[in-house]
């Protein structure tokens, strides 16, 4: 037999002893038991300790008096849970091992609201009255559902419902049913239970701006959205949209969009390329990092960390890609956004056009036709010569200045081909080494005004940086310089407008 039960036992013969004291005296007066507000009834009940302690706690917040409420006037209907109810929801919750531990204003608001969904304002229900799949608004403001299956039950958005008993325990100011289980409302639940961390692709395809990034591991068809989806964990540098953009625009016509990556070759090596932004075993947030560490990517290939002027990925060209923001949270990983696309040199070799030498630079080069049939009608090894390593520092001259010079020197030459007794083509020969630097690549910048340079035919040419960058030679006519600083993977180029004259070609030519 509970507490409640005994109490109601001894209110009920006592009772009894009055009435049959009155029979001894028909001028008595029966007097009717004094009800006590649910409070008090609470108060004076063991088994609701933990429901007065947490009324209590939760009035600790200054805007707050649910005990003042549930002893005013009402009617009032509630739901009492029990100490068990109580220990068990504490047991349920991270972090709550007592009541005491609601030390928060935040959590203590929680817990009125948890209280708040037990009253039911403005009526006493008692359980005869009540019926199945009826609803209640309570005070909290969310609705609590009657279940009626033998026993009474009481249903709140959780899987569990909670058991009427005892039931209608009468107040001065409404009706208390005992239930085994605190009801928790749809409000409580959310700021208790927040939503789970996204692992690493739901984390991308909820971000507006990875949306190229989600594609190209779809496009890729490699398991790479699958693996990003286990455990881990993993470190991702993450290439916005505008970093693939500026990918797909350096890679020219042939790649269009990340569709484009459409063989089976293709598809590997996009799925190389992403690999170069995954790190496996590891999710090293930013302070983890160290400047020139060196990590080794799932693609084989190590990037380098630079935290110089901030937090930088290097990969194997030449310009570092920036990450911001860093450190976002997944819940196998982390995510560092970068402003490029990672290549490693496996994709460089295959995407990348090598930077052509400076022979292949003239033939790709329309008006340097003649440079090049020069080239080729001198015979003198000069073709093989600016292919090799070099370094070199060409003077090229165009289509225009060949003819500029072939008009010059008579009815005798019109064209390079008549170039073609042994001694012209070595003074062709000399005339075109007048237009190389060996041994160093000079761009403008390293140039100066009035500088003497020996070209590879041994009489030297001087830079003249008045209005321009021009190229003196033994005649009174400087070359212009437009453009400059070609660059070849031997050297550099630089176009100028006039076929330049060592001393040697003026005497054997215009004398």
């Amino acid at each position: 037999m509970t507490k409640i039960s005994i109490y109601f036992l001894a209110l009920f013969s006592s009772l009894l002893l009055v009435v049959s004291c009155s029979n001894d005296d028909d001028n008595n007066i029966i007097d009717e038991p004094t009800l006590t507000t649910i409070v008090e009834t609470a108060q004076d009940t063991d088994i609701l300790s933990s429901l007065v302690a947490a009324l209590a706690k939760a009035d600790e917040n200054a805007d707050s008096d649910l005990i003042g409420a549930l002893n005013g006037n009402g009617p009032f209907t509630v739901f009492a849970p029990t100490n068990g109810a109580f220990t068990a929801l504490l047991a349920s919750l991270d972090g709550f091992d007592s009541l005491s531990d609601f030390d928060t204003p935040e959590e203590r608001e929680l817990l009125a609201m948890i209280l708040k969904y037990h009253v039911v304002v403005g009526a006493a229900a008692t359980s005869s009255s009540l019926t199945n799949g009826q609803e209640f608004t309570t005070l909290q403001g969310e609705k609590i559902t009657v279940r009626i299956d033998g026993d009474v039950y009481v249903q709140d958005p959780t899987d569990t419902d909670a058991k009427v008993g005892p039931a209608d325990v009468m107040a001065s100011n409404g009706i208390v049913h005992v239930i085994d289980k605190v009801l928790v409302p749809q409000a409580v639940l959310d700021a208790l239970t927040p939503e789970p961390m996204p692992n690493i692709v739901e984390l991308a395809m909820d971000t507006e701006f990875l949306s190229l990034l989600v594609g190209a591991l779809v496009q890729a068809d490699a398991g790479l959205v699958d693996m990003l989806q286990t455990d881990g964990p993993f470190t991702v540098f993450a290439p916005t949209d505008t970093a693939f953009v500026a990918l797909l625009e350096a890679l020219g016509d042939d790649y269009n969009s990340l569709a484009d990556f459409d063989t089976t070759e293709e598809k590997a090596l996009l799925a190389q390329i992403l690999k170069y932004h995954v790190v496996a075993g590891t999710a090293a947030f930013s302070g983890d990092l160290s400047n020139e560490q060196m990590i080794e990517t799932a693609q084989g290939e190590s990037v380098t960390v630079s935290l110089t002027g901030g937090v930088f990925i290097q990969d194997k060209t030449d310009v570092d890609a920036a990450v911001a923001p860093a450190d976002i949270a997944a819940s196998n990983g982390v995510v560092h956004v970068i402003d490029k696309v990672l290549l490693p040199q496996e994709a460089l070799d295959a995407l990348m056009s090598s930077t052509p030498n400076i022979v292949e630079l003239a033939m790709d080069t329309e008006f340097l036709s003649l440079l090049v049939g020069g080239l080729v009608q001198a015979d003198a090894g000069l073709v093989d010569l600016l292919q090799t390593d070099g370094p070199f520092t060409v003077f090229a001259p165009t289509d225009t200045a060949f003819a500029a010079l072939l008009e010059a020197l008579g009815d005798d030459y019109n064209s390079l081909a008549d170039f073609d007794t042994t001694e012209e083509k070595a003074l062709l020969a000399q005339i075109l080494k007048y237009h190389v630097v060996a041994g160093t690549a000079a761009f403008s910048g390293d140039l100066s005004n009035d500088q003497m340079i020996e070209t590879a035919q041994g009489e030297s040419v001087t830079v003249s940086l008045t209005g321009g960058v021009f190229i003196q030679d033994k005649t009174d006519v400087d070359a212009a310089v437009a453009p400059a600083d070609i660059a070849a993977s031997n050297g550099v180029v630089h176009v100028i407008d006039k076929v330049l004259l060592p001393q040697e070609a003026i005497d054997a030519l215009l004398h």
